[in-house]
């Protein structure tokens, strides 16, 4: 198989992400807590703010010393987190710089976003949790994994097959985008009885409010009391058997 080489971003493309994200943390630290029960001009200690933003834009020329010039530069410090953050297991994250300082760019940005959080003063926890989990949605959305220009194993890809996979991505997109719903798995993949829900048993009473199905013993010898099992209700019965190596039945 002919070698291919993933086109990398250009600087005015790197330095236009950094800005984006930049901003992005920007607006959410002034104006993503507009709908809370406080200004967020009332949360922050402007001390706390102001201490904030200087450790932001210092970890960020850290960033940016690591890219231009690695060898005078500290070395990026991964969290364990991070270090297992599968989006970003392609050794193309570390050992091309380009890559590399995408990834250390969103993992800085990411973890200012959240010390933001953590640092609004006057916030109920359970306000702070939805604050936190509404930002960690966003800090996801934003991944450079999740963008063609700057995955490299997406870039990869397209050379590799010409284009045809960004095409056939674009025709997957705008089927979903049709359904109104994501496609999670080809459709007709799973069937009942074929390859989910596959443990023998029978519906053995039946109610307008639920349905009782007795599973076949799987041993030679059972216990007298039979285990009742209620399942979440919001999903269906075959929750819990999805298939023989991941099925609490």
């Amino acid at each position: 198989m002919a070698e291919t080489s993933t086109q990398a971003p250009d600087l005015a493309d790197l330095q236009h992400w950094t800005w984006v994200l930049g901003k992005a943390q920007q607006m959410m630290l002034e104006h993503g807590f507009d709908a809370m029960a406080q200004p967020a001009a009332a949360m922050l200690d402007p001390t706390a703010a102001f201490r904030a933003s200087a450790d932001f834009w210092a970890d960020t020329m850290q960033v940016w010393q690591r890219f231009l010039d690695p060898s005078r530069a500290q070395p990026f410090e991964e969290t364990p987190e991070q270090a297992r953050d599968k989006r970003f297991k392609a050794p193309q994250w570390r050992e091309e710089p380009v890559f590399d300082f995408l990834r250390q760019s969103y993992f800085t940005i990411a973890d200012h976003l959240l010390k933001g959080v953590d640092a609004l003063d006057g916030v109920e926890p359970r306000q702070k949790d939805q604050i936190r989990f509404a930002t960690k949605g966003f800090i996801d959305a934003v991944s450079p994994t999740n963008f063609p220009a700057t995955n490299p194993e997406v870039l990869e890809k397209i050379v590799e097959t010409k284009g045809e996979s960004l095409l056939k991505g674009l025709q997957h997109m705008m089927a979903d985008i049709q359904k109104g719903q994501m496609t999670q798995t080809a459709e007709g993949a799973f069937e009942l009885g074929r390859n989910l829900a596959m443990t023998p048993g029978k519906v053995v009473k039946q109610t307008p409010l639920y349905e009782l199905i007795q599973y076949s013993p799987a041993t030679e010898q059972v216990l007298a009391t039979p285990l009742l099992i209620f399942p979440p209700w919001i999903n269906r019965f075959y929750i819990l058997d999805l298939t023989p190596e991941k099925s609490f039945i």
